[in-house]
This record gives C-alpha cells, sequence and structure tokens, in this order.
C-alpha cells in the first residue's frame, strides 16, 4: 500500500509540473507572423526559424496570419496553447498602438502574452520612384505643397510605423499627404514602382533590394541614429525636423502561462542565433538593429510604450477603421 500511495504521489506531481525535461519542444514549433509573406517581421522570422529548429531538433514552421495590423495573428497566439510550442513574432502595432484605439483589441498583450525579447528595430525609409523629379527632402515637399490634392503613400494598415511616419511628416512640415492602405508592404512597393503611389515609409528590408537596383530613391530615414545598411541616408530629424522618430520594432512573444523556463531557453537560443556573425551581418545589411533583450526588459518597454503611442495616435487623429 506505501508503495501504492508514493506512485500515485509522484504521478499527481508529474501532472501538476509537468517537467521541461519532457523533452520541450516534443513537436514542431510554430512562430506566426501577423503580417503577409515579404513583411520585415516575416523576413527576420525565416532567417531565424532553421537555426532555431536546429537548436531544438524539431521544425520551426513559419506561418503567416495577416490582418487588423498583426492583430489578428496575435490573438490566435493568445489563445494558442501556453506550451511553448506557439509563438508570435510580432510587430509594435498589435502589442502597443492597437492597444489605445477603437474598436479595443481582444486581448490586453500586458495580460495575455510572456514577452520573451525584443529582437530588432527596423527604421523606415522615405522613399520615392527613381523617376521622381524631387533629389531631396526639400524639393520632395515643395514639390508636395504644390500638387493639388497633395501626395499619396501607402501603409499597411493603421497604427503601423509607416503610417506614423507618414502622419508625423504632416504634422511637422504640413504637408498634405493621404494615406492608402494595403494589405501588406510588398502591395504597397508594387504600386509605388509602378508609379501609383508618390510616396511611402518603408523598412530596410522591404525597400532596401529595389535602392540597390536604382529603382526606388531614398529621402530620408525615420530614426535618428543613421544605418549602416544605408549610410548615406540622413534622418529626418537632421533634415530639419528634429525630434522626428517612427520607427517600428518586432519581437518574439509567447501565450502569457507558457512555463518559465521555456520562455528562458527560448530566449537564450534567439539570442545565441541572433549572436552568429552571418545572422548579424546578414540583418545589418537589411537595415535591422539587432536588440535581443531580456523578457523582463522587453516587457517594460511594452508597458512604457503604449501610453506614449497613444498621445502620438491622439495627435495624429489616427483610428482603426
Amino acid at each position: 500500500m506505501p508503495r501504492l500511495r508514493l506512485a500515485f504521489l509522484v504521478l499527481v506531481a508529474a501532472l501538476a509540473f509537468p517537467p521541461l525535461a519532457r523533452a520541450w519542444p516534443d513537436r514542431p514549433v510554430t512562430i506566426i507572423v501577423p503580417f503577409a509573406p515579404g513583411n520585415a517581421a516575416d523576413v527576420i522570422t525565416r532567417l531565424l526559424a532553421p537555426v532555431l529548429g536546429e537548436r531544438w531538433g524539431q521544425p520551426v514552421v513559419v506561418q503567416n496570419i495577416p490582418g487588423a495590423s498583426g492583430g489578428i495573428g496575435v490573438e490566435r497566439t493568445v489563445r494558442a496553447p501556453a506550451d511553448g510550442h506557439t509563438l508570435v513574432m510580432s510587430g509594435d502595432a498589435a502589442v502597443v498602438v492597437r492597444v489605445s484605439m477603437q474598436p479595443p483589441l481582444p486581448y490586453d498583450p500586458r495580460r495575455d502574452l510572456a514577452p520573451i525579447t525584443l529582437v530588432a528595430r527596423t527604421p523606415n525609409l522615405l522613399v520615392v520612384p527613381a523617376q521622381a523629379a524631387p533629389r531631396n527632402l526639400r524639393e520632395f515637399l515643395a514639390a508636395a505643397r504644390a500638387a493639388r490634392g497633395g501626395y499619396n503613400y501607402g501603409h499597411a494598415g493603421p497604427g503601423t510605423s509607416v503610417q506614423i511616419a507618414a502622419e508625423l511628416l504632416v504634422q511637422m512640415s504640413g504637408v498634405e499627404l493621404n494615406g492608402v492602405g494595403y494589405p501588406s508592404l510588398p502591395a504597397v512597393l508594387q504600386d509605388l514602382l509602378a508609379g501609383r503611389l508618390e510616396l511611402a515609409f518603408l523598412p530596410g528590408v522591404v525597400a532596401g533590394p529595389m535602392l540597390a537596383e536604382g529603382r526606388l530613391r531614398a529621402l530620408g530615414l525615420s530614426s535618428p541614429q543613421r544605418l549602416a545598411a544605408f549610410p548615406e541616408v540622413r534622418g529626418i530629424a537632421e533634415l530639419g525636423f528634429p525630434g522626428f522618430d517612427a520607427s517600428a520594432w518586432f519581437g518574439l512573444l509567447a501565450p502569457a502561462a507558457t512555463p518559465a523556463p521555456i520562455i528562458a531557453r527560448i530566449h537564450a537560443d534567439v539570442r545565441a542565433a541572433l549572436d552568429m556573425p552571418a545572422m548579424r551581418a546578414r540583418l545589418d545589411g537589411l537595415g535591422a538593429t539587432l536588440v535581443a533583450n531580456a523578457p523582463q526588459e522587453f516587457a517594460a518597454l511594452i508597458a512604457a510604450e503604449i501610453p506614449r503611442m497613444a498621445e502620438v495616435l491622439r495627435r495624429a487623429g489616427i483610428t482603426a477603421p
């Protein structure tokens, strides 16, 4: 009888406290990218996935679930089992910006998500078609002011950093710009190259190849700091608009109840992957600034950015459709 009782207690303990050593991950891990393929988050995730898969001994599947500025994919993650097998590479729009917009999100990132690490920051480039007449930001603003009805720019959803960057330029310069929503940044790029848009703010991951081919021209950068990948592009803050800053960031998160040891393991492995020279060189070349901070630091950033972005939205008059 004592042996049976002991076995029963061991079984109860095992069920109550499932050990991480139960070979996490014991099946493929899915990283949801809440944007269409070709977005900066998608490119970064697809570079990380095979490296993480090798470290974990399981396939890492990248699943694109776009919509609602990333909110649909993040909500899918929130509702997934909290066992470390479903993660999300979210942008700031879905876990910071959209929190203060109406209608409200069906989740609260501070309560329903476990931050793992801020992977990278990706400043946006103000780009125009290569055949456009303006050669610099001053000429561009003068041409936009002279254009009847203003210029059109593309963005990939309300509250995304590319929309906020354009609206900040409107506020700070007084120029008239008309936002046109698209399902993805590659779709914005397509219409920009075809001449159906006069400008767009795009991350270097998206715009870089077209800049290298001479099909786009960069007139400014949305961050105060220049990028090693585009050293000749000056920050808009340097070009007469002090304080201009509208960069995106992307971070890895899990459902809130994911066990802390799994969060720590994922963080350590992502950081190790990002420390690889080849990975760092590849992402630096795409205009991404790697961060890989601790879960607690990422959580503090989210908590601090929500009220800051609420004020940006209020001043810009940005609302959800």
